[in-house]
Protein backbone atom coordinates (compact mmCIF):
# COMPACT_ATOMS: atom_id res chain seq x y z
CA UNK A 1 0.00 0.00 0.00
CA UNK A 2 2.85 2.37 0.88
CA UNK A 3 4.51 1.78 -2.49
CA UNK A 4 1.18 2.46 -4.16
CA UNK A 5 0.96 5.91 -2.50
CA UNK A 6 4.56 6.72 -3.43
CA UNK A 7 3.85 5.78 -7.03
CA UNK A 8 0.74 8.06 -7.17
CA UNK A 9 2.65 10.98 -5.61
CA UNK A 10 5.50 10.51 -8.11
CA UNK A 11 3.03 10.54 -11.01
CA UNK A 12 1.40 13.69 -9.64
CA UNK A 13 4.74 15.45 -9.31
CA UNK A 14 5.69 14.47 -12.86
CA UNK A 15 2.37 15.80 -14.11
CA UNK A 16 2.84 19.11 -12.26
CA UNK A 17 6.37 19.45 -13.65
CA UNK A 18 5.02 18.78 -17.13
CA UNK A 19 2.38 21.50 -16.71
CA UNK A 20 4.98 23.96 -15.39
CA UNK A 21 7.36 23.54 -18.30
CA UNK A 22 4.55 23.27 -20.84
CA UNK A 23 2.68 26.39 -19.79
CA UNK A 24 5.50 28.73 -18.68
CA UNK A 25 6.32 31.57 -21.12
CA UNK A 26 9.11 30.94 -23.60
CA UNK A 27 10.90 33.13 -26.08
CA UNK A 28 10.07 32.16 -29.64
CA UNK A 29 9.90 33.39 -33.21
CA UNK A 30 7.66 31.88 -35.86
CA UNK A 31 6.91 32.95 -39.43
CA UNK A 32 3.68 32.33 -41.31
CA UNK A 33 1.45 33.93 -43.93
CA UNK A 34 -2.19 35.01 -44.11
CA UNK A 35 -3.30 35.74 -47.68
CA UNK A 36 -0.82 38.34 -49.00
CA UNK A 37 0.61 39.25 -45.60
CA UNK A 38 3.81 37.61 -44.35
CA UNK A 39 3.95 37.60 -40.55
CA UNK A 40 6.88 37.28 -38.15
CA UNK A 41 5.62 36.58 -34.62
CA UNK A 42 8.01 37.01 -31.69
CA UNK A 43 7.51 36.70 -27.93
CA UNK A 44 9.97 38.20 -25.43
CA UNK A 45 9.37 36.69 -21.99
CA UNK A 46 11.60 39.25 -20.21
CA UNK A 47 9.53 42.12 -21.58
CA UNK A 48 6.26 40.13 -21.46
CA UNK A 49 5.41 41.37 -24.93
CA UNK A 50 4.56 40.06 -28.39
CA UNK A 51 6.18 41.73 -31.40
CA UNK A 52 4.79 41.29 -34.90
CA UNK A 53 6.21 42.36 -38.23
CA UNK A 54 3.73 42.38 -41.11
CA UNK A 55 5.15 42.38 -44.61
CA UNK A 56 2.71 43.54 -47.27
CA UNK A 57 3.60 44.60 -50.80
CA UNK A 58 7.27 44.63 -49.85
CA UNK A 59 6.85 46.96 -46.84
CA UNK A 60 7.15 46.10 -43.15
CA UNK A 61 4.69 47.19 -40.47
CA UNK A 62 5.44 46.56 -36.79
CA UNK A 63 2.91 46.21 -33.97
CA UNK A 64 3.16 45.21 -30.31
CA UNK A 65 0.79 43.43 -27.93
CA UNK A 66 1.20 43.12 -24.17
CA UNK A 67 -1.73 40.74 -23.75
CA UNK A 68 -1.27 37.78 -21.41
CA UNK A 69 0.98 34.99 -22.68
CA UNK A 70 -0.74 32.00 -24.25
CA UNK A 71 0.87 28.71 -25.26
CA UNK A 72 -0.68 28.78 -28.73
CA UNK A 73 1.39 29.98 -31.71
CA UNK A 74 0.39 31.77 -34.93
CA UNK A 75 -1.90 34.03 -32.96
CA UNK A 76 -3.09 36.30 -35.77
CA UNK A 77 -6.14 34.71 -37.36
CA UNK A 78 -7.19 37.32 -39.89
CA UNK A 79 -6.17 40.74 -41.19
CA UNK A 80 -8.71 43.09 -42.77
CA UNK A 81 -6.94 45.36 -45.26
CA UNK A 82 -8.55 48.55 -46.55
CA UNK A 83 -6.91 50.66 -49.25
CA UNK A 84 -8.33 54.12 -49.91
CA UNK A 85 -6.91 57.56 -50.78
CA UNK A 86 -3.27 56.46 -50.56
CA UNK A 87 -3.92 54.91 -47.12
CA UNK A 88 -3.51 51.20 -46.45
CA UNK A 89 -5.06 50.22 -43.11
CA UNK A 90 -4.70 46.95 -41.20
CA UNK A 91 -7.25 45.67 -38.69
CA UNK A 92 -5.69 42.62 -37.03
CA UNK A 93 -7.90 39.92 -35.56
CA UNK A 94 -6.92 37.43 -32.83
CA UNK A 95 -8.86 35.37 -30.35
CA UNK A 96 -6.12 35.70 -27.74
CA UNK A 97 -4.39 39.06 -28.20
CA UNK A 98 -5.46 42.70 -28.41
CA UNK A 99 -4.24 44.63 -31.45
CA UNK A 100 -4.54 48.28 -32.41
CA UNK A 101 -5.35 49.19 -36.03
CA UNK A 102 -2.66 50.98 -38.03
CA UNK A 103 -2.48 52.73 -41.41
CA UNK A 104 0.28 53.77 -43.75
CA UNK A 105 0.33 56.55 -46.31
CA UNK A 106 1.74 55.13 -49.54
CA UNK A 107 2.89 58.59 -50.67
CA UNK A 108 5.15 59.46 -47.75
CA UNK A 109 5.54 56.03 -46.12
CA UNK A 110 4.32 57.44 -42.77
CA UNK A 111 2.46 55.40 -40.14
CA UNK A 112 -0.88 56.66 -38.80
CA UNK A 113 -3.27 55.59 -36.08
CA UNK A 114 -6.66 54.53 -37.43
CA UNK A 115 -8.07 57.31 -35.20
CA UNK A 116 -5.78 59.98 -36.68
CA UNK A 117 -8.62 62.15 -38.02
CA UNK A 118 -11.17 61.31 -35.29
CA UNK A 119 -10.80 64.38 -33.05
CA UNK A 120 -12.89 64.25 -29.87
CA UNK A 121 -15.42 67.01 -29.18
CA UNK A 122 -15.60 68.75 -25.82
CA UNK A 123 -19.06 69.20 -24.32
CA UNK A 124 -19.31 70.95 -20.98
CA UNK A 125 -21.29 68.75 -18.54
CA UNK A 126 -20.42 70.54 -15.29
CA UNK A 127 -18.07 73.10 -13.78
CA UNK A 128 -15.97 73.09 -10.61
CA UNK A 129 -13.70 75.99 -9.61
CA UNK A 130 -13.60 77.24 -13.24
CA UNK A 131 -12.62 73.78 -14.49
CA UNK A 132 -15.05 72.63 -17.15
CA UNK A 133 -15.75 68.91 -17.07
CA UNK A 134 -16.81 66.81 -20.03
CA UNK A 135 -15.87 63.32 -18.85
CA UNK A 136 -13.74 61.64 -16.19
CA UNK A 137 -12.35 58.13 -16.31
CA UNK A 138 -11.31 56.00 -13.33
CA UNK A 139 -8.28 58.20 -12.54
CA UNK A 140 -7.95 61.05 -10.02
CA UNK A 141 -6.95 64.45 -11.42
CA UNK A 142 -4.94 66.98 -9.45
CA UNK A 143 -5.04 70.44 -11.05
CA UNK A 144 -3.07 73.52 -10.02
CA UNK A 145 -4.82 76.91 -10.32
CA UNK A 146 -1.96 79.06 -8.89
CA UNK A 147 -3.36 78.98 -5.35
CA UNK A 148 -5.12 75.64 -4.79
CA UNK A 149 -4.86 72.04 -5.82
CA UNK A 150 -8.19 70.99 -7.35
CA UNK A 151 -8.89 67.27 -6.90
CA UNK A 152 -11.36 65.65 -9.29
CA UNK A 153 -12.55 62.10 -9.76
CA UNK A 154 -15.85 60.30 -10.23
CA UNK A 155 -16.52 60.28 -6.49
CA UNK A 156 -15.11 63.57 -5.19
CA UNK A 157 -14.52 67.20 -6.07
CA UNK A 158 -12.36 69.04 -3.61
CA UNK A 159 -9.67 71.66 -3.26
CA UNK A 160 -6.62 71.97 -1.00
CA UNK A 161 -4.76 75.20 -0.25
CA UNK A 162 -1.03 75.00 0.53
CA UNK A 163 0.42 78.49 0.09
CA UNK A 164 -0.39 82.05 1.12
CA UNK A 165 0.54 83.50 -2.27
CA UNK A 166 -0.16 82.69 -5.91
CA UNK A 167 2.45 80.45 -7.54
CA UNK A 168 2.38 80.73 -11.33
CA UNK A 169 4.41 77.63 -11.98
CA UNK A 170 5.35 74.83 -9.58
CA UNK A 171 8.77 73.98 -10.98
CA UNK A 172 9.58 71.50 -8.23
CA UNK A 173 7.20 68.67 -7.47
CA UNK A 174 7.32 64.91 -7.25
CA UNK A 175 4.45 62.52 -7.86
CA UNK A 176 4.73 59.31 -5.85
CA UNK A 177 2.02 56.66 -5.56
CA UNK A 178 -0.99 58.51 -4.03
CA UNK A 179 1.07 61.52 -3.00
CA UNK A 180 2.53 64.69 -4.40
CA UNK A 181 5.59 66.23 -2.72
CA UNK A 182 6.20 69.99 -3.10
CA UNK A 183 8.50 72.50 -1.35
CA UNK A 184 7.12 75.35 0.71
CA UNK A 185 6.80 78.02 -1.99
CA UNK A 186 6.06 80.69 0.63
CA UNK A 187 9.83 80.66 1.26
CA UNK A 188 12.30 82.44 -1.01
CA UNK A 189 15.46 81.12 -2.66
CA UNK A 190 15.75 78.13 -0.30
CA UNK A 191 13.31 75.91 1.56
CA UNK A 192 13.54 73.80 4.70
CA UNK A 193 9.98 72.52 4.63
CA UNK A 194 8.01 70.36 2.21
CA UNK A 195 4.39 69.30 1.96
CA UNK A 196 3.23 65.77 1.24
CA UNK A 197 -0.35 65.81 -0.05
CA UNK A 198 -2.37 62.59 0.03
CA UNK A 199 -4.84 62.80 -2.84
CA UNK A 200 -6.96 59.94 -1.45
CA UNK A 201 -7.93 61.56 1.86
CA UNK A 202 -6.80 65.16 1.13
CA UNK A 203 -4.53 65.20 4.20
CA UNK A 204 -1.35 67.29 4.21
CA UNK A 205 1.77 66.20 6.05
CA UNK A 206 4.56 68.72 6.71
CA UNK A 207 8.15 67.43 6.41
CA UNK A 208 10.70 69.68 8.10
CA UNK A 209 14.19 69.42 6.62
CA UNK A 210 17.44 69.69 8.59
CA UNK A 211 19.16 71.13 5.49
CA UNK A 212 18.18 74.18 3.49
CA UNK A 213 17.71 73.31 -0.17
CA UNK A 214 17.73 75.78 -3.07
CA UNK A 215 14.73 76.08 -5.35
CA UNK A 216 17.14 75.52 -8.26
CA UNK A 217 17.11 71.84 -7.29
CA UNK A 218 15.31 69.16 -9.25
CA UNK A 219 14.01 65.66 -8.55
CA UNK A 220 15.85 62.64 -9.93
CA UNK A 221 13.36 59.88 -9.14
CA UNK A 222 12.61 57.46 -6.34
CA UNK A 223 13.55 54.03 -5.07
CA UNK A 224 10.61 52.72 -3.06
CA UNK A 225 9.78 55.46 -0.51
CA UNK A 226 13.07 57.33 -0.91
CA UNK A 227 12.76 60.36 -3.20
CA UNK A 228 16.03 61.74 -4.61
CA UNK A 229 16.80 65.34 -5.61
CA UNK A 230 19.86 67.29 -6.66
CA UNK A 231 20.69 70.83 -5.48
CA UNK A 232 22.51 72.52 -8.37
CA UNK A 233 23.64 75.45 -6.19
CA UNK A 234 25.14 73.37 -3.40
CA UNK A 235 26.12 70.58 -5.83
CA UNK A 236 24.69 68.07 -3.43
CA UNK A 237 22.39 65.07 -3.91
CA UNK A 238 19.84 64.26 -1.22
CA UNK A 239 17.10 61.75 -0.63
CA UNK A 240 13.94 62.23 1.40
CA UNK A 241 12.77 59.17 3.26
CA UNK A 242 8.99 59.50 3.20
CA UNK A 243 8.40 56.87 5.89
CA UNK A 244 10.89 58.54 8.29
CA UNK A 245 10.01 62.10 7.17
CA UNK A 246 13.69 62.97 7.02
CA UNK A 247 16.27 64.20 4.49
CA UNK A 248 19.73 62.66 4.02
CA UNK A 249 22.83 63.55 2.01
CA UNK A 250 24.08 60.96 -0.43
CA UNK A 251 26.72 60.62 -3.14
CA UNK A 252 26.03 61.66 -6.73
CA UNK A 253 24.26 58.69 -8.30
CA UNK A 254 21.32 57.76 -10.48
CA UNK A 255 19.27 54.60 -10.85
CA UNK A 256 19.50 53.28 -14.41
CA UNK A 257 17.30 50.27 -15.21
CA UNK A 258 17.49 49.07 -11.60
CA UNK A 259 21.27 49.58 -11.20
CA UNK A 260 22.97 52.43 -9.35
CA UNK A 261 25.51 54.44 -11.35
CA UNK A 262 27.89 57.04 -9.96
CA UNK A 263 27.82 60.31 -11.94
CA UNK A 264 29.61 63.64 -11.72
CA UNK A 265 28.02 66.73 -10.28
CA UNK A 266 28.70 68.56 -13.54
CA UNK A 267 26.73 65.96 -15.48
CA UNK A 268 23.84 66.28 -13.03
CA UNK A 269 23.88 70.05 -13.55
CA UNK A 270 24.27 70.03 -17.33
CA UNK A 271 22.03 67.11 -18.30
CA UNK A 272 19.32 67.27 -15.61
CA UNK A 273 19.50 63.50 -15.21
CA UNK A 274 16.59 61.38 -14.04
CA UNK A 275 16.22 57.77 -12.97
CA UNK A 276 15.50 55.62 -16.00
CA UNK A 277 13.57 52.44 -16.53
CA UNK A 278 13.62 50.60 -19.85
CA UNK A 279 10.47 51.04 -21.93
CA UNK A 280 9.34 48.78 -24.72
CA UNK A 281 7.07 51.48 -26.11
CA UNK A 282 6.18 55.09 -25.37
CA UNK A 283 4.33 58.15 -26.57
CA UNK A 284 6.50 61.08 -27.59
CA UNK A 285 6.22 64.60 -28.99
CA UNK A 286 7.97 65.77 -32.13
CA UNK A 287 7.28 69.26 -33.49
CA UNK A 288 4.14 69.39 -31.32
CA UNK A 289 2.81 66.22 -32.91
CA UNK A 290 1.99 63.13 -30.86
CA UNK A 291 3.59 59.80 -31.82
CA UNK A 292 3.71 56.23 -30.54
CA UNK A 293 7.07 54.45 -30.73
CA UNK A 294 8.07 50.80 -30.30
CA UNK A 295 11.61 50.68 -28.92
CA UNK A 296 13.10 48.47 -31.67
CA UNK A 297 11.33 50.22 -34.55
CA UNK A 298 12.60 53.41 -36.19
CA UNK A 299 9.11 54.20 -37.47
CA UNK A 300 6.86 56.55 -35.50
CA UNK A 301 3.09 56.05 -35.45
CA UNK A 302 1.30 59.41 -35.75
CA UNK A 303 -1.53 59.44 -33.24
CA UNK A 304 -3.87 62.37 -33.78
CA UNK A 305 -4.18 65.17 -36.34
CA UNK A 306 -3.71 68.16 -34.04
CA UNK A 307 -1.09 70.30 -32.37
CA UNK A 308 -0.23 68.93 -28.92
CA UNK A 309 1.32 71.33 -26.42
CA UNK A 310 2.50 68.92 -23.73
CA UNK A 311 2.26 65.31 -22.61
CA UNK A 312 0.95 65.16 -19.04
CA UNK A 313 1.10 61.45 -18.28
CA UNK A 314 1.44 57.99 -19.81
CA UNK A 315 -0.02 54.78 -18.43
CA UNK A 316 0.55 51.73 -20.59
CA UNK A 317 -1.41 52.41 -23.82
CA UNK A 318 -3.13 55.52 -22.42
CA UNK A 319 -1.62 58.96 -22.88
CA UNK A 320 -2.91 62.26 -21.46
CA UNK A 321 -2.03 65.54 -23.14
CA UNK A 322 -3.03 69.19 -23.42
CA UNK A 323 -3.93 70.85 -26.70
CA UNK A 324 -4.82 74.52 -26.36
CA UNK A 325 -6.99 74.62 -23.22
CA UNK A 326 -8.29 71.03 -23.24
CA UNK A 327 -6.94 67.93 -21.52
CA UNK A 328 -7.35 64.82 -23.69
CA UNK A 329 -6.87 61.11 -23.21
CA UNK A 330 -5.87 58.85 -26.08
CA UNK A 331 -6.02 55.07 -25.99
CA UNK A 332 -4.39 53.30 -28.90
CA UNK A 333 -7.28 50.81 -29.08
CA UNK A 334 -10.15 53.26 -28.53
CA UNK A 335 -9.08 56.69 -29.78
CA UNK A 336 -9.34 60.15 -28.25
CA UNK A 337 -11.53 61.46 -25.40
CA UNK A 338 -11.86 65.11 -24.33
CA UNK A 339 -11.82 65.30 -20.51
CA UNK A 340 -11.32 68.75 -18.97
CA UNK A 341 -11.06 72.37 -20.05
CA UNK A 342 -9.36 75.28 -18.29
CA UNK A 343 -8.69 78.57 -20.06
CA UNK A 344 -5.37 79.10 -18.24
CA UNK A 345 -3.92 76.11 -20.08
CA UNK A 346 -3.82 78.32 -23.19
CA UNK A 347 -1.07 80.32 -21.48
CA UNK A 348 0.48 77.96 -18.96
CA UNK A 349 0.33 74.17 -19.08
CA UNK A 350 3.60 73.08 -17.44
CA UNK A 351 3.19 71.22 -14.17
CA UNK A 352 -0.47 72.15 -14.00
CA UNK A 353 -2.02 68.65 -14.19
CA UNK A 354 -1.15 65.48 -12.27
CA UNK A 355 -2.93 62.16 -12.77
CA UNK A 356 -3.17 59.35 -10.21
CA UNK A 357 -4.57 55.83 -10.18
Amino acid sequence: MKKHYIFIIALLLLFLLFLYFYLKPNNYTIDYQIDKVKISENYNKKEKAYYFTLNYNGKNYKVISTSKYVHKRKLIENIDIKEQNQLTCFDIKSEYLDFYPICINENNNEYYSAFYNDEANFEKKENYENIEINKLDEKTYLLWNYRDFIILNNNNKNKVTLFDQDIYNIKMFYQYENYILVPDYDQEFTFDKMYLLNIKNFKIKTINLRFEVYFDSYFLGNEKDKIYLYDTKEKQEYYIDISKEEIYKTKNQILNNGKWETVSGQKLINDKLEFKKAKIYEYTLKDNRLYFKIYNDDKLLQIINKKVDTIVSQDEFDVYYISNDILYKFNIYEGETALLKYTEWNFNNKNMVFIFE
